[in-house]
């Protein structure tokens, strides 16, 4: 069996801020639940690979993820760097105690453009 590739250093920011934003997004379905206002499988695992779980943030923020990670080419590295600034400071944004859950409300269209220098 082959190695996998090695990947870029922007790779692993991507897949690092994909896997924080999945952990926040968990843990604000689980604060949901445990406030009785939503049911929540037990399973982190099932809540990526269940199609039936379509309203908690975790399947949001994953479903987000995987289109705008299609609609980009991998050689754009600028649209690349602007995604991942815009998705840190979501996350930032997602952190904050007085946010409850993700929505697909109030989000900037995927095709949105970095504004050149």
């Amino acid at each position: 069996m082959a190695p996998a590739p090695r990947l870029s250093g922007l790779q692993h920011h991507v897949f690092s801020l994909y896997r924080k934003v999945l952990r926040e997004a968990l843990k604000k379905d689980q604060q949901l639940h445990a406030s009785g206002k939503e049911t929540l499988a037990t399973s982190f695992v099932s809540l990526l690979q269940d199609g039936t779980h379509a309203g908690t943030s975790t399947s949001f923020a994953s479903k987000e993820y995987k289109l705008k990670a299609h609609s980009v080419k991998r050689t754009d590295f600028k649209r690349i760097e602007y995604m991942i600034r815009k998705g840190e400071k979501q996350l930032k944004l997602l952190q904050m105690p007085g946010v409850r859950v993700v929505s697909g409300s109030g989000n900037f269209p995927s095709n949105a453009e970095p504004k050149s220098a």
